[in-house]
């Protein structure tokens, strides 16, 4: 019998009458300390002000932040011990719940209603797991990768029936030690042993960025076959066709993913993002009205979606569509308030409305939204660059036009469409070599992960040489320089973030970003 009566839960639901009903299942159990919250701020609060060992968190919470959403921030702000059980607990079990709920990997789910048998089982088999791997976990909440392979070692000597539950804490603290060969013979032999969508995952994504792309269709093809409800897999896909450059593709596996996971917020602006590059503008406009709907209280969500939205939606150019992007307008004129690089955006599609009725843009209130989007470009992503372009043109702007557009070029065109939108644009862009350094970056990268660590440094250096803008090669140069020994790896490191300045919250490395840039946000819990 396990004791739960030293042990703190969290309940989390929004009806009352389950939380109490399941503070009377934990008191039966013996349970002393249970906190219980009606809704995620409640639980985000807590968590900032207590430790607790086992959480039981409703998915659906009504209005406002999911369950996954919840879980995902606790992620992100480092609030959740690798001790802490997390169990997701919903009265729904469709296929989107149900996927969503374990991309964002709680330590189990659990359906309504439940009894308190079944509430015990589930409790004890997490705390017999978390008491055998609390050796590894101690280490990992050191963040001391070398320990978390020394505690795993010692697991497996000690009763091989554990080694199982090793195994990934082991490929994650070889993955962060950089030892990429000795991760990849890990995995592999993982995948022959006892197949898995984490090892299948994880191998596949190492594969693809070391450029073992030979090896790598044969080993999506037969983990499709064997979890063909993954949607992570549709996700490297998707990289793959961008990686050759097939954006029709890239949009295709995107979608597949999306159908499986629509839940997933960073999935769908990825979808709205590349759809939009490829000139599916319905498709984007879909994703993105299903983030506002499932996403705009997750921590992925950024209220730049919006100036998207509302722009692609006044480019159709009718009065319902008009409409609908006064109505968006409100939304980002709301987030505009606390957000200063909003402001340029949303009076940018005032003056584009008023024109759209007839009226004159005011030259004075041009004038400013221009200077201030010039200040704050390299906050924004590629889709709002170029949209803001555009619309830019149209109100005879055009010198302000092409500099955001140049700026585009620069920053952004290692994403898969925008050198070929900068073309139709820009007299004399640079695609071809922009293209050959985006070909550059994915060689380096794949030099770093095959332990060629000279060779990648030197390439990037030749990369950033000529491209030095690139958000994309800026932020693998600098995850290099930051795994190296080298005396002058801070100073490096230091240059490729002084070269990236700002980085809009929707690029996908943003919170890479944001943690190189303030190393105290990468501090465990």
């Amino acid at each position: 019998m396990i004791d739960f009566s030293k042990m703190r839960f969290l309940v989390v639901d929004d009806f009352s009458e389950f939380r109490s009903s399941i503070r009377g299942i934990l008191g039966l159990l013996a349970v002393q300390k249970i906190d219980t919250a009606a809704n995620g701020d409640e639980v985000l609060e807590l968590c900032r002000r207590n430790r607790y060992d086992v959480i039981l968190h409703d998915y659906n919470l009504g209005e406002g932040i999911s369950g996954q959403q919840v879980l995902e921030r606790l992620h992100v702000e480092k609030l959740l011990s690798p001790h802490c059980i997390f169990i997701m607990v919903t009265a729904e079990n469709t296929q989107a719940m149900v996927l969503a709920a374990i991309e964002c990997e709680p330590d189990d789910y659990l359906s309504k209603p439940f009894s308190k048998v079944a509430l015990q089982t589930r409790l004890e088999r997490m705390v017999r797991r978390k008491q055998v791997l609390a050796p590894v976990l101690k280490a990992m909440e050191q963040r001391d990768c070398e320990q978390v392979l020394q505690a795993c070692a010692a697991i497996e000597a000690q009763d091989p029936r554990h080694a199982v539950l090793c195994q990934r804490y082991k490929a994650q603290a070889l993955h962060e030690l950089g030892r990429f060969a000795e991760l990849e013979r890990h995995l592999e032999q993982q995948v022959r042993s006892r197949p898995a969508a984490w090892n299948l995952q994880m191998l596949a994504s190492l594969w693809l960025q070391q450029g073992q792309l030979s090896r790598l269709n044969p080993l999506l093809d037969a983990a499709m076959r064997q979890f063909p409800l993954m949607p992570e897999l549709h996700d490297i896909r998707a990289a793959l066709s961008a990686q050759e450059n097939d954006l029709p593709a890239v949009v295709q596996s995107l979608q597949r993913a999306v159908s499986l996971s629509p839940n997933t917020v960073r999935r769908q602006i990825m979808l709205a993002r590349q759809a939009w590059l490829n000139g599916q503008a319905d498709v984007a406009v879909y994703a993105l009205r299903q983030i506002w709907e499932i996403g705009r209280y997750s921590v992925a969500f950024d209220a730049e979606l919006l100036w998207q939205l509302a722009s692609m939606l006044a480019k159709a150019g009718n009065s319902r569509s008009s409409e609908d992007s006064q109505n968006w307008l409100r939304h980002l004129d709301k987030a505009a308030q606390h957000e200063i690089r909003l402001r340029p955006l949303a009076a940018l599609l005032r003056l584009i409305l008023a024109q759209s009725k007839g009226l004159q843009p005011d030259a004075t209130a041009l004038q400013d939204v221009c200077t201030e989007l010039l200040a704050r470009q390299d906050g924004y992503t590629a889709v709002t660059l170029l949209q803001l372009g555009d619309w830019l043109q149209q109100l005879d702007a055009a010198s302000v036009a092409q500099t955001l557009w140049q700026r585009c070029g620069e920053r952004h065109s290692t994403v898969t469409g925008v050198p070929e939108q900068l073309e139709r644009r820009l007299t004399g862009f640079a695609g071809t070599a922009m293209r050959q350094a985006t070909r550059q970056t994915r060689e380096a990268i794949a030099l770093h992960l095959t332990a060629a660590t000279a060779e990648a440094a030197q390439l990037f250096a030749t990369v950033l040489e000529q491209a030095p803008a690139l958000l994309e090669t800026n932020m693998a140069a600098a995850r290099l320089y930051a795994a190296m020994a080298a005396a002058d790896s801070a100073s490096q490191v230091a240059a490729c973030l002084q070269r990236i300045g700002q980085m809009s919250p929707l690029e996908p490395a943003a919170l890479d970003f944001s943690r190189m840039n303030n190393p105290l946000e990468a501090r465990p819990w």
